[in-house]
């Protein structure tokens, strides 16, 4: 059983004071040595997203992190679709426009994944399970030279797996863009040719240019495709579709990319926080991603990505509902057509940790 240290909004105490306090009583700062180069790795939002988590949240993270004596940068990877995040440089452009920079957090804000997504290392995924195929992940260079992982999550929604918390932040946060095409090549798009009029709007949002025109029919080219499904998502004729049982298939390869790069990091030298609030349908990829479905509940502690999780899936069921009438158990999955539990129950089965935890309510943050 794993302990989950929780600082409950509803107390109307100091936030920053109790990030401070969870920190501590987690022990978190037990996984940072002096001079130890620390990657906190979060979300900073897709442009236009107003849900990801506050500039001045990982500002105190990082001041904690210099005081113990480490090397905080700030850190996440470059999106698969096209967007504003596509490329590192587009990323810090949106980076900015979100409140984060260097000045504002206190440490540098490095796009772990290079300029155009692909500078990493593949990492060996020792252990397979529940049918998993992968065999290796290709996780984003500046997590391969950091002593330590601070993984900071914005619980919420995600349209492939239901619920996004500290597995989904490490899995494809951590990835490069070969690395996140890996795992979604779960719910890469199908072509249904009885509803497809070969109009080529897959071919031209394709970023990749994995689709062509041949004879009046759109071909994939799964050699180039990095299954990002912008085909699937501007399809006018809905000729695209995911095959059944994809998005289960995804939380699958989601446990297994952790898993790898968890690896990277000596035992003891990973800490969790889980932020509850803003709980919308879908990710921080998404501008807009829908109406919070429940009231704000609070921030987690934890060395356990598993039990993190799982504590942070209860806690949405039982918290007051505000724009959903989707009834618990996972809210959050039931949303978004999928059991958001399979991501967990695959990362307990690898070692990450355990769905059992004990949740310790006594910070104040006075």
């Amino acid at each position: 059983m794993s302990e989950i240290f929780f600082f409950d909004y509803n107390k109307n105490q100091n936030v920053l004071k109790g990030i401070e306090d969870l920190f501590y009583k987690s022990k978190i700062n037990k996984a940072i040595s002096k001079g130890d180069s620390v990657a906190v790795k979060t979300h900073m939002g897709e442009r236009g997203n107003i849900t990801y988590i506050r500039p001045i949240f990982i500002q105190k993270i990082v001041e904690i992190i210099k005081e113990i004596g480490g090397n905080p940068f700030v850190t996440d990877t470059t999106a698969l679709y096209p967007g504003n995040r596509f490329t590192a440089h587009d990323y810090l452009k949106t980076a900015t426009y979100h409140g984060f920079t260097q000045k504002t957090v206190g440490a540098p804000i490095i796009i772990a994944d290079g300029e155009k997504g692909y500078n990493g290392v593949l990492v060996p995924i020792k252990k397979t399970v529940n049918g998993c195929k992968l065999k290796e992940i290709k996780i984003a260079s500046a997590f391969t030279q950091a002593d330590t992982l601070i993984v900071v999550s914005h619980a919420k929604g995600h349209e492939l797996s239901g619920f996004g918390g500290a597995i989904k932040n490490v899995a494809m946060g951590c990835a490069t863009k070969e690395g996140k095409a890996s795992q979604h090549t779960a719910t890469r798009a199908v072509i249904d040719y009885s509803k497809c009029d070969g109009c080529g709007k897959c071919v031209e949002v394709c970023p990749f240019d994995a689709l062509t025109i041949v004879e009046g029919r759109p071909i994939q080219n799964l050699k180039k495709c990095m299954s990002c499904n912008s085909c699937l998502s501007n399809c006018p004729s809905k000729a695209l579709y995911m095959a059944k049982g994809a998005k289960e298939l995804f939380q699958v390869n989601l446990a297994h990319a952790a898993f790898a790069a968890l690896s990277l990091f000596k035992k003891g030298r990973v800490g969790y926080f889980n932020f509850i609030q803003d709980v919308t349908p879908l990710c921080d990829c998404c501008a807009p991603a829908g109406n919070p479905i429940v009231k704000n509940v609070g921030i987690l502690a934890s060395r356990d990505p598993v039990a993190i999780d799982r504590a942070s899936i209860d806690l949405i069921d039982r918290a007051q509902p505000i724009s959903t009438s989707v009834k618990p158990p996972d809210r959050l999955g039931k949303i978004n057509g999928t059991n958001s539990l399979i991501q967990m129950r695959t990362a307990k089965k690898l070692g990450l940790g355990t769905m059992r935890y004990h949740l310790t309510k006594n910070i104040d943050g006075r």
